[in-house]
């Protein structure tokens, strides 16, 4: 795929502008030996700004630190993983041209809407080069966890053993979870659900000792199914369930199922008496990417490339990174999460990640799926 946008939209600056932009022009923008780093730098900073959308708020400040660096004006915009997913596609099918790079989730429909229709392309920076093969390509920024937690004050231990304790008449009312109506990574998540059927349903049998009655195709479905009867709270923000799940002085508290580990930072600062459920069948959560895409036709290409160059250094990942980093696991070897955290080796024995193709072709049958438990 020849990317013909960065050469019209690179033209009239300087030849040395042209002939950087010209260097972008293949499928995967990878870094060749060729190229003067020093000369992207000092084309980025004669393009004077980069136009960055993201899903991560913490990319306001990962912008201010850009700018008192380079002096380059960035222009961070934040918003929902649906929200840059379709902003993205109605600009790029309209043919305007107006974001460089993007921080982006929900991979299988991104690469469905975004890559293979030539809108976004693969960019590994110098900075990354360090970063394993298998998180290349699409370029992973981090992966973040998504767990189940409870109220340490009116729990001393643990209080489940399964997800399936989850589905039963104690828990009734108790569960909280963002609509998979408006998450597409939730919506992924229970896809993996479906395709470990057989996982989730000897896991039932490990709790109850007995075998998983069916009444749906699958012990995906049915774990869904269960959960939604069971008289499920249906949230619209993690961050308002990590709060109710936390609140002291409550007899009988929520569950919160499936929310970001990272509001865990904020335990000590809103006074919260919560923690993550770590030892769990079959799995503790999940977790999923954030991905670096740049746009096929950059209205400024070497800022953008830049950017992405910086976001992988001890100063573009401090936003992300050791103090403030629970719940955010970089794949970069020099790029450590926070000391109060376990380190993402232990969490991947634990959370459950997808299979994207999979979650592509599935995603729509867990939320019909969904939609009709909910109307029951």
């Amino acid at each position: 795929m020849a990317l013909s946008g960065i050469r019209q939209l690179t033209a009239p600056r300087s030849m040395r502008r042209i002939a950087i932009a010209l260097a972008c022009t293949v499928a995967s923008l990878s870094v060749s030996a060729q190229e003067s780093w020093d000369s992207v730098v000092e084309a980025a900073r004669e393009e004077g700004k980069v136009v960055v959308y993201s899903t991560t708020s913490r990319i306001t400040l990962a912008a201010e630190i850009f700018s008192e660096l380079y002096g380059i004006e960035v222009e961070a915009h934040r918003l929902s993983e649906t929200e840059i997913i379709e902003r993205t596609f109605q600009e790029s099918r309209a043919g305007v041209n107006a974001v460089d790079i993007l921080l982006i989730e929900d991979i299988p429909s991104v690469l469905e809407l975004l890559v293979n229709t030539g809108y976004l392309v693969n960019y590994v920076p110098p900075s990354a080069q360090a970063i394993p093969e298998q998180y290349q390509d699409p370029l992973v920024f981090a992966y973040l966890s998504r767990i189940i937690g409870y109220n340490t004050e009116a729990h001393a231990e643990e209080p489940i053993s399964s997800i399936w304790d989850l589905t039963t008449p104690e828990y009734s009312g108790r569960v909280m979870i963002r609509d998979l109506a408006i998450t597409g990574e939730h919506q992924n998540a229970f896809t993996e659900l479906v395709r470990r059927s057989d996982e989730l349903a000897a896991d039932y049998e490990r709790r109850f000792g007995e075998p998983l009655e069916l009444t749906e195709a699958n012990a995906g479905l049915e774990f869904m199914k269960r959960l939604v009867q069971n008289d499920l709270i249906l949230m619209t923000s993690d961050t308002r369930i990590s709060e109710a799940v936390g609140a002291r002085g409550q007899e009988n508290p929520p569950v919160g199922l499936f929310y970001v580990f990272s509001h865990h930072r904020h335990a000590e600062s809103k006074d919260l008496a919560i923690d993550a459920v770590r030892e769990l069948g079959p799995m503790a959560g999940y977790y999923y990417g954030i991905y670096i895409q740049l746009s096929a036709n950059p209205p400024h290409p070497n800022a953008a490339q830049l950017f992405a160059d910086f976001l992988f250094t001890d100063e573009g990942f401090a936003p992300w990174g050791e103090d403030n980093a629970m719940g955010f696991y970089s794949m970069h070897p020099e790029l450590v999460s926070s000391p109060d955290d376990m380190p993402w080796e232990w969490w991947e024995e634990r959370i459950w990640g997808y299979d994207p193709v999979y979650a592509a072709q599935n995603r729509g049958v867990v939320l019909d799926a969904w939609l009709r438990f909910l109307s029951q």
